[in-house]
């Protein structure tokens, strides 16, 4: 009653289960390769990109354009502000950022936080309040 493995299968079932799991891999790698792009916020304030930020990396940043300074946090591809003296502090309220297209906005101090769609491209992310 027992029987060989291999001669369960046979060299077109071998040869589709291989193709099969090198397609997932290749597909894998390719989405990986497109995501490590993603782990870089940018800070715009006043217009103007002053802070490149690498999400991986688990740091505090302080803006210090600002008195007291803007405390932001970025770590496990996760980015927020964590102290602002500003009055409503709906940015703060805005929680964290981890994908593409997402932005913190601060207005009373026109600190713009976001993570680029587009890596390849110069394009930035415009906001219009008012």
């Amino acid at each position: 009653m027992k029987k060989n493995v291999l001669a369960l299968f046979k060299i077109g079932d071998i040869l589709f289960w291989l193709a099969l799991l090198s397609a997932a891999w290749f597909y894998r790698s390719i989405i990986a390769s497109s995501a490590a792009g993603d782990n870089l916020a940018l800070v715009e304030i006043a217009g103007e990109v002053k802070y490149r930020i690498d999400l991986k990396l688990n740091r505090q940043y302080e803006l210090d354009e600002f008195h007291p300074p803007v405390q932001v946090a970025a770590g496990g591809g996760h980015l927020a502000i964590i102290r602002n003296d500003c009055v409503q502090k709906i940015c703060i309220k805005m929680g964290a950022i981890s994908r593409p297209g997402q932005m913190i906005v601060c207005v009373p101090k026109k600190i713009l936080i976001y993570i680029p769609v587009h890596h390849g491209t110069k394009k930035s992310v415009k906001a219009i309040t008012g």
